[in-house]
């Protein structure tokens, strides 16, 4: 039964108290923004100091350690004794004296604010800071502060950063009670598509999504040696598209996953690797790819459909380049038996729960984390059940997922809603089938199955509303430093020093285009990265020519991939905690799977009928390219029924390239480059596999007899 029934209901007091204001606050957060979702009854100013503000309460409360060790420190005792309640605290009194002046702060000020205005502002920029530390480290923070300096000491600063320096006041007020900056763009995303998805998502997740996609995974795994991996590969795809937090997603579905691969004899490095490339991949998965299609949609004006056609080749493209590589290196190690999900005793040791902390990989775990991961203990029973089940019954168990989903894409694409009203109908939807399913599949009485459902619901509105307030903090901070870059003129001048610094050539600008959206993701959410890299990065792509569209896909992508690049790596350091694995050889192993994935934005770039489709040079385009990029994952990982010799190791890689790029220099003769490419790897992989042997074989017999 759900975890209101168990887990936080026994031990200490403080414990109780905790997880019972987390509940309350979880069950008003939700049902208010679903009922902003769907009426829409005040201005989104209005509504972003009501998000915030609550989230900020929530989040104090999130990082609240009920557990007083005489081993802490004074100031650890003073800080979880008197600052973090004080923060819960100063939230609701900053979103009282916003919300009962924004009719004057918004549109009778003038540009003109009281003492009391800017002080109100300067408490709330310390507010955030302070909570986006206690949640995702010192990384944001440090960011944001460091803009802050920037801002009011820009005369000292050299060459293009040199600008005039704004003053303390301006500072405080452009970025808070002129309701921009904290609460500009991002924000604005952040309270409206990104927030009903992250709902949606905990609701699935309470009605057992993680468990679907993993038996979905088995049952597609079973027959093949790499079966577990693939588990963790489909339910990591299943879940990160919808929740579009890579690292969230690492802790739910990898305090599962990576304790049974470690069972299988997959090594812990590579089962958190595995792990932490397939987590942060299920963000470019349509329809919903982490919320990211709604926000690229507004951001180009290209309807949600066109969004969704141009994304879906490369997701498919990404996908089946890892379902591949993870096949390899799990029989490069020899793990995995032909019948990897065989009996219940496989799968019913969970670590559960998992508590994980994204500041670094050495600090130790405390209750300061943006994720906690559990486990359904009815998992490995479904796994061995399930497929005793019959169809009708199939289709009931999964419909609290399908249903949901084919609600959302009919509000959007046949009723033509919103996205945020979509994504009400869509959340709304999934209550009403899940209870039938309950009813339908339950064997115990009802009394029993309704206040079971009772409870998954109401920490599913928990369970969003805890996941969707780390991410708001960060959200927060770097709405406070893109404004702090407007305000300054930053953002004018970085996209035209990127294409002089590239004086004009693509691939030089692409290639700084790459660095800089790995570096701005350092450490933040998926969704952040994205918006923060697309304002400053995109404009200098698509200056020199480069479709608007690809240039967001460009930088959504390494967005993606920078939870994979350390320093940070905020999905590997998730999957060492729970793999107890070393964090350097997690990031290396990640970054070797997901080697032809940084190839492939340089991909749209020179391959346009990938995303515009042009058939039937779309399909051919499809599948040269992919035949390129496992070339790539083989070369990498140097197996396919066996090691490989350097030679064809190389020779494979330059193909591979020639076939990926043959657009950039082949001119009228790329698409028959590509082919004759495609036709050697092709070779190469029925050389180096039976493929070869069987049909020399069918050959000789066939010779012979006649």
């Amino acid at each position: 039964m759900s975890e209101l029934l168990t887990r936080p209901l026994r031990g200490k007091l403080l414990l109780r108290m905790k997880y019972l204001l987390l509940l309350v606050l979880g069950v008003v957060a939700t049902v208010y923004h679903l009922w902003y979702a769907r009426s829409y009854p005040f201005s989104i100013g209005l509504h972003m100091v009501i998000h915030l503000g609550l989230l900020a309460a929530l989040t104090s409360v999130l990082v609240f350690d009920p557990d007083f060790r005489e081993a802490d420190s004074l100031l650890t005792k003073i800080d979880n004794a008197v600052v973090i309640p004080v923060e819960f605290l100063v939230s609701v009194g900053l979103t009282y004296y916003l919300w009962s002046n924004y009719q004057r702060l918004a549109f009778e000020s003038l540009g003109i604010y009281s003492d009391t205005d800017v002080l109100v502002g300067g408490i709330l920029i310390l507010l955030v800071l302070d909570l986006s530390r206690r949640t995702f480290g010192w990384v944001l923070t440090g960011i944001a502060i460091f803009g802050m300096v920037y801002a009011l000491y820009g005369q000292l600063f050299p060459g293009i950063l040199q600008h005039q320096g704004v003053s303390f006041d301006r500072l405080i007020t452009a970025n808070t009670v002129e309701l921009a900056g904290i609460y500009g763009q991002i924000l604005r995303v952040g309270s409206t598509y990104i927030v009903i998805f992250i709902i949606f998502a905990g609701f699935l997740e309470s009605y057992g999504a993680l468990s679907y996609f993993i038996d979905l995974g088995a049952r597609v795994g079973r027959n093949i040696r790499s079966g577990v991996t693939q588990t963790a590969v489909i339910a990591s795809l299943g879940m990160a598209s919808v929740n579009g937090s890579a690292a969230a997603n690492a802790a739910t579905t990898g305090a599962f996953t990576i304790p049974l691969m470690k069972r299988e004899n997959i090594r812990s490095e590579t089962a958190a690797a595995i792990e932490s490339v397939a987590s942060s991949g299920g963000q470019v998965m349509p329809p919903i790819m982490g919320a990211a299609a709604f926000i690229m949609a507004e951001i180009t004006g290209t309807g949600y459909l066109g969004i969704v056609q141009i994304g879906l080749l490369p997701a498919l493209l990404f996908y089946g380049t890892i379902v591949v590589a993870v096949h390899l290196i799990t029989l490069k190690e020899g793990a995995g038996k032909p019948d990897l999900v065989s009996d219940a005793e496989t799968v019913t040791e969970t670590e559960t729960p998992v508590i994980i902390n994204t500041r670094t990989p050495e600090d130790p775990t405390d209750v300061n984390d943006i994720a906690i991961g559990t486990t359904d203990e009815g998992i490995a029973a479904q796994l061995d059940s399930s497929g005793a089940l019959p169809l009708w019954k199939q289709l009931v168990k999964s419909s609290f997922l399908w249903v949901p989903v084919g609600v959302l894409i009919y509000t959007l694409v046949w009723l033509r809603y919103g996205a945020l009203l979509a994504g009400f109908y869509a959340t709304v939807s999934t209550i009403p089938v899940a209870f039938v399913q309950r009813l339908v599949l339950s064997d115990e009485g009802l009394k029993i199955t309704v206040i079971g459902f009772i409870a998954d619901t109401l920490d599913a509105c928990r369970i969003g509303i805890e996941n969707t307030a780390p991410i708001t903090m960060a959200l927060a901070v770097m709405g406070l430093f893109v404004g702090i870059l407007n305000l300054t003129g930053f953002t004018q001048v970085f996209a035209s020093t990127l294409v002089d610094l590239a004086g004009g050539v693509l691939i030089l600008l692409a290639i700084f285009a790459m660095f800089a959206a790995i570096l701005f993701g350092l450490g933040m959410p998926t969704v952040a990265a994205y918006i923060v890299a697309v304002l400053l990065i995109a404009p200098a792509l698509v200056n020199v020519g480069v479709p608007l569209e690809t240039a967001h896909f460009f930088v959504f992508y390494f967005a993606i991939l920078s939870a994979l690049t350390p320093p940070v790596a905020i999905a590997c350091i998730v999957t060492t905690r729970i793999a107890n694995a070393n964090f350097w050889q997690v990031c290396y192993k990640a970054v070797l799977i997901g080697l032809p994935l940084f190839v492939l934005p340089y991909v749209f770039l020179v391959n346009p009928t990938l995303l515009y489709w042009e058939f039937p040079m779309t399909l051919i385009t499809f599948c040269v390219l992919y035949l390129g990029l496992v070339a790539i994952s083989v070369a990498v990982i140097n197996y396919i029924d066996g090691p490989l010799m350097l030679p064809v190791r190389v020779g494979m890689v330059v193909v591979a390239l020639v076939a990926l790029f043959a657009n950039a220099f082949a001119g009228a003769y790329a698409e028959a480059v590509q082919i004759v490419s495609a036709l050697l790897l092709l070779s190469v992989f029925a050389w180096k596999t039976r493929v070869y042997a069987l049909l020399l074989a069918r050959f000789t017999r066939t010779d012979l007899g006649s």
